[in-house]
């Protein structure tokens, strides 16, 4: 089954985030963007795991649906709400689990929201997006190399993941590492050329901003 899930982020970064999960997909074979002569950074594409997937129940589904376009908008307390009767129904519904925890992060409860973060991850090792919201948190948290490590985990397991280039890109921009800046963000704009705009207003690339390289990347 292909489930795709749209995020939206009320800041420049990660203004929009798409992602396919494959529970049951082998990932791409393919290191190359086909639209760019630049190949993407080497990550090594994990094997699919051997341990049944959960199936989460098609009411607790429609909860965390809900809840999403909530989280999209923001209303954190009210999408939490969804989030907690789509657990009532499936204690399991990893999908849930992952976004209850960003919303944590959000708020600055970044350890309940990693916690549960895991527990989805725990359920489904190979869902991007909880790969990508630990991240996320992470980074939130201000904790840069595990915020690294779980962004490089989501591009093992989906090569063309271009919000997880971009948050890497955006930590070695917090550190002022231009290399590693133009190493992860160059196959982001591959992938999505509309991160250039994303990138352009992004406070965390600050420090490496008046690089000529770097205006050259994000350049309209």
């Amino acid at each position: 089954m292909i489930v795709i899930i749209i995020v939206l982020y009320n800041s420049p970064k990660y203004l929009t985030y798409f992602t396919v999960t494959r529970a049951q997909i082998s990932p791409p074979d393919a290191n190359l963007d086909l639209a760019s002569s630049h190949p993407l950074p080497q990550v090594s594409l994990s094997q699919p795991s051997s341990k049944p997937i959960h199936i989460s129940d098609s009411q607790a589904l429609a909860c965390y649906n809900q809840g999403l376009k909530l989280y999209y908008q923001r209303q954190f307390p009210e999408a939490i709400e969804l989030f907690n009767q789509a657990l009532a129904i499936d204690t399991l519904c990893y999908e849930a689990l992952n976004a209850k925890g960003a919303t944590f992060a959000f708020q600055g409860k970044y350890d309940q929201g990693l916690a549960l973060i895991q527990q989805a991850l725990d359920l489904n090792p190979a869902f991007v997006y909880a790969n990508f919201n630990q991240g996320l948190a992470y980074e939130l948290a201000g904790r840069w190399d595990q915020a690294i490590s779980s962004y490089q985990k989501a591009l093992e397991l989906d090569n063309r993941d271009t919000w997880s280039y971009y948050g890497i890109a955006s930590v070695y921009g917090r550190q002022g590492k231009m290399e590693k800046v133009l190493e992860y963000l160059q196959p982001a704009i591959s992938l999505d050329p509309e991160v250039k705009e994303v990138a352009r207003d992004e406070h965390d690339f600050l420090s490496v901003r008046e690089d000529p390289r770097f205006q050259a990347l994000v350049k309209p």
